[in-house]
């Protein structure tokens, strides 16, 4: 039976948010379509990009926005 892997049911998966049966079916499309895992192992290095790209905004611009809300807040 050949089933169909969409875009969508790999982002999913590599988040582990796919219930039992469609991540068997997943994997095993991942397995036996190089198109398929080669699209997957592009998707994991972009996750970790994203996931470097997350910056936090120093102390100084996180105070600045602190203190206006306390200025514009309702009284």
């Amino acid at each position: 039976m050949n089933t169909i892997c969409t875009l969508n049911d790999l982002i999913a998966y590599l988040y582990n948010d796919t219930q039992l049966l469609k991540t068997v079916e997943i994997q095993k499309t991942i397995d036996n379509n190089e198109e398929v895992a080669e699209l997957y192992q592009d998707m994991i290095a972009i996750s970790k990009v994203l996931d470097q790209s997350l910056i936090t905004p120093s102390r100084c611009i996180s105070e600045s926005i602190m203190h206006y809300a306390r200025l514009t807040a309702p009284f």
